[in-house]
């Protein structure tokens, strides 16, 4: 087939960080500008590394480096972030890696090989970091993976982290739980762990709606029955793969239902982000085979419903891409970040970023 560039007609779309797997996390800082934490390798994992801090200082057209913001060990990589701001305003980070000495080959790392996550805070728009600390798992298991955006509830924080069932054969199933963590001290420690779902849930994405509704949106780790390892390089085998699923609590995280699906299987995982006009916009990884980019969907009631998916990036060449996140800047467009492996037009691992805003697209409510 024939590949290009699909996106929202009169969006602007821009190319950065070449070389970076970036898995990107977007924040508006205090200052209006918009901070990308990054990972800084060309690989899905295997490599050492670190995360970075990449910030555009006009609203999504341009960006550039600002700080490494972790120092890995020798033979290990930090990379799996969970990203925001504290009360204070300053920039916090939840960064999680792997020592690569006890993984098992390959990207699909063994749970031995999971390293606590680093608390890293910035109070000067991500200029200069302090590692104050590691992040610890809740009391149901030793090691976690944050992820996502970092909420803030009156005096608290919220994070979501996935924590991994060992298994006998780590590459074949992993179940796992996904939870709600919180921090009453800036994000300098964090417990009081809420499970959201367990069993078959990882990477969430969190939001906290003006109206006071949390809602979760949980990538689900399903696979078929008899997934063996070597399918990992097959990936049109998986017709009943990952997706996402929404979740919502009524009791500020302390429960959770699970409300409905969000995208078609082999689309994950998911980024929340509620608009100055109070729609709510999630973005998800397009991975179904000839369709890979990234998908947008909009609900104008709180999450209750929501309209047909629209693209927002089209033409990816490659399964390994996605990761969506999403700020709105002063005059209401949307910049969305994402990472590809390979495109028509950065055939390497960079981050793309799209600015765009909702009259670019058909945001028309499913059966209207």
């Amino acid at each position: 087939m024939a590949y290009q560039l699909g996106i929202p007609h009169g969006a602007f779309h821009t190319v950065t960080a070449p070389e970076h797997c970036a898995w990107p996390n977007l924040t508006l800082l205090p200052n209006g500008e918009i901070a990308a934490v990054i990972f800084n390798q060309p690989s899905h994992g295997a490599m050492e590394g670190d995360v970075e801090l990449w910030v555009s200082e006009d609203e999504g057209y341009t960006w550039a480096m600002r700080s490494r913001i972790t120092e890995h060990e020798p033979g290990t990589n930090r990379m799996n972030v969970a990203a925001g701001l504290n009360q204070k305003g300053e920039l916090l980070v939840l960064c999680f890696g792997y020592d690569l000495a006890t993984d098992f080959g390959g990207t699909q790392h063994s749970h031995d090989s999971w390293l606590p996550p680093q608390i890293c805070i910035s109070a000067d728009n991500g200029h200069t970091w302090d590692i104050v600390g590691e992040m610890a798992a809740p009391a149901d298991a030793d090691k976690c993976v944050p992820f996502g955006d970092i909420v803030i509830n009156g005096d608290e924080l919220a994070a979501s982290v996935y924590t991994r069932h060992q298994t006998p054969e780590p590459r074949k199933k992993y179940p796992s739980d996904t939870w709600l963590m919180r921090s009453r001290d800036g994000g300098r420690t964090w417990g009081d762990a809420s499970l959201i779902e367990a069993q078959r849930f990882g990477e969430t994405a969190l939001l906290i709606t003006r109206q006071g509704t949390w809602l979760a949106a949980l990538r689900l780790k399903q696979f078929p029955a008899d997934y063996e390892p070597e399918d990992v390089m097959n990936r049109q085998r998986f017709v009943s793969g990952p997706n996402v699923l929404l979740f919502a609590s009524g009791d500020a995280g302390r429960t959770w239902e699970p409300r409905q699906y969000l995208s078609l299987p082999q689309q994950h995982p998911a980024h929340l982000l509620q608009l100055a006009d109070d729609r709510i916009l999630v973005a998800y990884g397009n991975r179904i085979c000839e369709s890979y980019g990234v998908v947008g969907r909009v609900s104008e009631d709180g999450g209750q419903n929501w309209s047909r998916p629209f693209t927002l990036i089209g033409g990816l060449m490659d399964y390994d891409c996605g990761y969506p996140s999403s700020v709105q800047v002063n005059n209401g467009d949307i910049v969305t970040a994402y990472y590809s492996k390979c495109s028509p037009w950065c055939q390497r691992y960079h981050m793309g970023v799209l600015r765009w805003n909702l009259d670019m697209v058909n945001t028309a409510m499913l059966g209207a």
